[in-house]
C-alpha cells in the first residue's frame, strides 16, 4: 500500500519517510545530505538531472571558488568536512588541479567535470 498526498491536480505517491529531504544535488546539497546522513538522520537527496554536481556538472562550470583563500600570502584550504572528502575523491580520479589565485584575491580550484560527476555520485 502506498500513501498518497492529495494535491489539487494530481495524487503524488509517497515512497518513504525521511527526517531530512534535500532538494538539489549541487555542492551545497551534497554537503547537506552527507552531513545529515552522518548525523544519523534518514536522508533523501532529490536531483532533477540524472547526476549530481549542480552547475559544475550540468553546465560545465569547472572550478570551485570559496574552498580556499589567500591567508597572509599563502593559499590555504579554509573549508573542510564534506569538502575534503569530495576533493579527495576527485583527486583520486586524477581530475583535480592545484588551487590558484585569480586577480590576486579570489582563489579557485579547477577540476575535470567528468571526474566531479563520478566523485559526487
Amino acid at each position: 500500500m502506498h500513501l498518497l498526498l492529495n494535491e489539487p491536480s494530481r495524487d503524488t505517491p509517497i515512497y518513504g519517510e525521511f527526517e531530512v529531504v534535500v532538494l538539489g544535488g549541487g555542492p551545497a546539497g551534497i554537503a547537506a545530505a552527507v552531513a545529515a546522513a552522518r548525523a544519523g538522520r534518514t536522508t533523501l537527496l532529490i536531483e532533477r538531472y540524472g547526476f549530481l554536481g549542480g552547475m559544475g556538472t550540468a553546465a560545465g562550470v569547472t572550478n570551485f571558488c570559496g574552498l580556499h583563500a589567500n591567508v597572509h600570502g599563502d593559499i590555504r584550504q579554509v573549508v573542510h568536512g564534506v569538502a575534503d572528502d569530495l576533493l579527495a575523491r576527485i583527486a583520486h580520479l586524477g581530475g583535480l588541479n592545484a588551487p590558484h589565485s585569480l586577480f590576486g584575491k579570489t582563489v579557485a580550484q579547477a577540476y575535470d567535470t567528468a571526474a566531479y560527476k563520478i566523485a559526487a555520485d
